[in-house]
């Protein structure tokens, strides 16, 4: 054991002076760095999104987004190339902009923005907290104060504008669906007039109508059958006999009949009313007046009473005057028979067809009845959206002007370094020993050959031998020495900035 101590006592003063500029190299790059990152100031302000101040149960705003995806939506509006130039350039955010890329500006903004929004569980309002590290504490703050400005300022247009956006979509809408109920009440209209005889409403009194007209059809017909019958019968009779029988009114012309029916009527007036009522002497007038044209007919054709010959042809033209008046009111029944009879038939597919037409207006009907309730809804959240009472975000806490700076943590960079040196010496002394397979004392030829030597010689060098290894421990420490500052370098040109890698291994391992 002694040994052993012994012999890695004896390698680590060999290789003590690598080691020691190892050391010294990395912890003079730690220190040159603490002294030559710059001073940074970083602030922060705080956020809430807030719910809607009006109860949902009475008016609800048509912008229904998750106060988490609208701050992530933000953000992502916040962090673009343009908004973070535009920022960059107004508050001279770094000192030599006008040398820097645009793409680098970028890099750096977001780098040194920090955004970082609670999820609102359990019904908690949903916190946010926005930070930004700068060259002096005014730049910081200014930065800080710009975003919450223009978060707030997007929040309130991005909920305004789709408000705005929904409710002209339900005016559009409801104005579409009017004139498509427009049509449709005009399809209607135009159909229930061409087909105004045929309109499924009207089949029944078109069946009872029917009905009726069928009943005054048999009649008619039965009484027309009943008048030839009687007109063939009377002119039997007549060649049989030379006599006509019928009843005394048929044997009568019209004005002997009116005259014996006001004659009864003057009969039944007397029997009530004296001579000289009114009702009595006009009766008598009416009566005397018949009576000279009956006299005057019978004076003109002194047959025309008592001839068996005029009395039957007086009978057969009263009987052929009835039957002419029975056919053409049967005609006339019949037409109308055959208009109902067509409007029946073509009552079932006006039905199906006005049911189609109806049925298309009913849906559209729907559709325009909840356009409209949701337009007014839409209105109402439009109301509620232009006049800030919807779910937004407020500022809780605006960004002070730093007193301090956060960063760098220069005792802990150079800390850093003299770490990474004593690291880099450790790694250098186990590689070495790890490289190196020669059999360099007794214990190890026991070990690996399994015998045990009398005596031991020490492996003696070469002057060759000698200077290649001098001259590889040489290159390896001028190795060490330029390649360690050139990768520094390339990674504060081309990466990322030192300070700004610094601030996040820092705020990554937790040390600030």
């Amino acid at each position: 054991m002694n040994d052993t101590i012994k012999f890695y006592t004896r390698l680590v003063i060999r290789r003590a002076p690598v080691m020691l500029l190892l050391l010294i190299v990395s912890t003079a790059m730690g220190a040159v760095l603490a002294a030559r990152l710059p001073t940074t100031y970083e602030t922060s302000a705080r956020l809430v999104v807030q719910p809607q101040q009006i109860a949902e149960n009475l008016a609800a705003s048509t912008v229904q987004i998750n106060p988490v995806q609208e701050m992530r939506l933000l953000q992502e509006r916040l962090l673009t190339r343009a908004t973070l130039l535009e920022i960059a350039r107004s508050y001279d955010v770094f000192e030599d902009m006008d040398d820097m890329l645009p793409g680098s500006v970028v890099d750096q903004m977001r780098a040194a923005t920090d955004i970082r929004a609670g999820n609102g569980r359990g019904g908690q309002p949903v916190l946010v907290e926005i930070a930004f590290s700068a060259r002096t504490p005014q730049i910081a703050a200014a930065v800080v104060n710009e975003y919450v400005t223009r978060i707030t300022a997007e929040n309130a247009r991005l909920r305004a504008g789709a408000a705005t956006e929904t409710l002209d979509f339900f005016e559009q809408e409801v104005e579409r669906l009017t004139t498509e109920l427009e049509l449709r009440s005009a399809e209607i209209s135009q159909f229930q007039r061409q087909n105004a005889d045929a309109l499924p409403d009207d089949q029944p009194f078109r069946m009872q109508r029917l009905s009726l007209l069928q009943e005054r059809m048999g009649a008619a017909e039965r009484e027309r059958s009943n008048l030839i019958e009687t007109r063939g019968r009377l002119i039997e009779i007549f060649e049989a006999t030379g006599r006509v029988i019928g009843t005394p009114e048929i044997n009568q012309s019209p004005e002997q009949r009116q005259l014996a029916r006001l004659e009864a009527d003057l009969a039944t007036a007397l029997a009530v009313y004296s001579e000289n009522a009114p009702q009595v002497v006009a009766l008598n007038r009416r009566i005397e007046t018949l009576r000279e044209t009956v006299a005057q007919q019978v004076g003109a054709d002194p047959n025309a009473a008592d001839g068996p010959e005029a009395l039957l042809n007086l009978q057969l033209a009263e009987i052929n005057t009835r039957i002419e008046s029975l056919e053409t009111q049967i005609g006339e029944i019949q037409v109308e028979m055959d208009r109902l009879d067509g409007a029946i038939g073509r009552t079932p597919q006006n039905a199906i067809t006005l049911a189609g037409l109806q049925r298309d207006y009913d849906n559209i009907r729907g559709q325009y009845d909840q356009a409209v309730e949701r337009l007014a809804q839409a209105s109402m959240g439009e109301r509620i959206e232009v006049s800030a009472r919807g779910q937004r975000i407020s500022l809780i806490e605006a960004a002070p002007v730093p007193t301090g700076p956060s960063s760098p943590n220069r005792p802990l960079v150079a800390m850093s370094g003299f770490g990474l040196g004593l690291a880099l010496a450790a790694g250098f002394f186990l590689l070495m020993e790890f490289l190196n397979r020669s059999v360099r004392r007794p214990a190890e030829i026991v070990s690996k050959l399994g015998i045990t030597p009398l005596a031991t010689l020490p492996y003696l060098e070469t002057r060759r031998q000698r200077m290649l290894r001098r001259f590889s421990r040489i290159a390896a420490v001028v190795f060490v020495v330029i390649a360690v500052p050139v990768g520094l370098w390339a990674i504060d040109t081309y990466y990322l900035p030192l300070d700004l890698l610094a601030d996040r291994l820092i705020a990554r391992i937790g040390l600030t």
